[in-house]
């Protein structure tokens, strides 16, 4: 296993001294007995049935390698490392491209990179949210992720471009990793390219030639119009979605997506090194607040249709 961990972080590109501590923090995991038994357990059971209790696994893994000392977060982040040398046998197992596999494994060294900003540590602050592509639930697709799940925008039925949403319908739900400017030339191109992944691999979720996708996040909160430029990239992206629900967030809970830091309720202390921090920072100290919206977006595998 310690070879394969060289290899894929070689591979992701990730820093040298990330690379460093993980392989120094792994030596120390499999030396300790109780960390040891912890991985052996749940990897062979993911090896053998294709699934496992990740969330078992991560909040014991991370106990375990109290023991080892080294860091809970580093601890839940090589849990999905080792998971991903079996992840692969499965895709190919499924018939799945592996350029969707190579893809969908950089959301590991997203999560990294923030862990780092936001703590100094090499591992992740959020690794219950790897679960879903360990079980080929969600998939990135160039600039996009892309999960399985039901209606949920509306909280309701709803009929949009002659698709009509129960809360049974499969719809698609649209993460946004952090992983560099969110061009419309990227999110048209990752729209294209998993369209075609849906319409071959799960033909469920494209309804009459059409693929339903849902989102749910920062990004879409309506009074971006207010102050963010209309040319901004995060304005072209809330352009593509009818946004059928916005709500204000007196925690500002995504703070630390925009500022790598948790709201404190003090927006002098908020850092501006770009511009949309400055942006986000000169609202917040006028009184204003943040939030979140719920978005649909449907694509018939050439246009977004919804706003034509």
């Amino acid at each position: 296993m310690r070879e394969y961990i060289i290899n894929f972080i070689k591979m992701q590109d990730y820093p040298a001294e990330a690379s460093e501590h993980l392989l120094s923090d792994y030596d120390k995991l499999m030396a300790c007995d109780e960390s040891r038994l912890v991985f052996d357990k749940y990897l062979s059971e993911y090896e053998e049935y294709d699934r496992t209790n990740f969330g078992e696994f991560i909040v014991l893994a991370a106990k375990a390698g109290n023991a080892a000392s080294v860091d809970g977060r580093a601890t839940q982040f090589l849990c999905f490392v080792c998971a991903g040398k079996h992840l692969r046998v499965m895709y190919e197992k499924n018939g799945l491209p592996l350029d969707v596999y190579y893809d969908t494994m950089r959301d590991l060294r997203y999560k990294l990179m923030e862990c780092y900003k936001m703590h100094g540590v090499w591992g992740s602050f959020v690794a219950s949210w790897f679960c879903g592509a360990f079980v080929l639930d969600r998939f990135e697709i160039g600039r996009l992720q892309y999960e399985f799940s039901t209606h949920f925008a509306t909280q309701g039925n709803h009929t949009v471009c002659g698709v009509e949403l129960t809360p049974e319908t499969p719809v698609i739900n649209l993460h946004i990793p952090s992983s560099g400017p969110l061009t419309q030339e990227s999110v048209e191109d990752s729209l294209s390219r998993a369209y075609k992944f849906f319409e071959k691999y799960y033909p469920r979720f494209i309804h009459d030639g059409k693929m339903v996708i849902e989102c749910g996040s920062w990004l879409l909160f309506k009074d971006h119009e207010k102050f963010l430029p209309e040319k901004s990239n995060i304005r072209r992206f809330m352009d593509n979605f009818d946004i059928v629900h916005y709500w204000y967030d007196d925690n500002f809970g995504d703070c630390w997506r925009v500022f790598n830091v948790d709201w404190n309720g003090d927006a002098s202390s908020l850092p501006r090194d770009t511009g949309l921090q400055r942006a986000y920072a000169d609202w917040l100290a006028g009184g204003n607040r943040a939030g979140e919206g719920h978005g649909i977006l449907v694509y018939d595998g050439k246009n977004i249709i919804n706003k034509q």
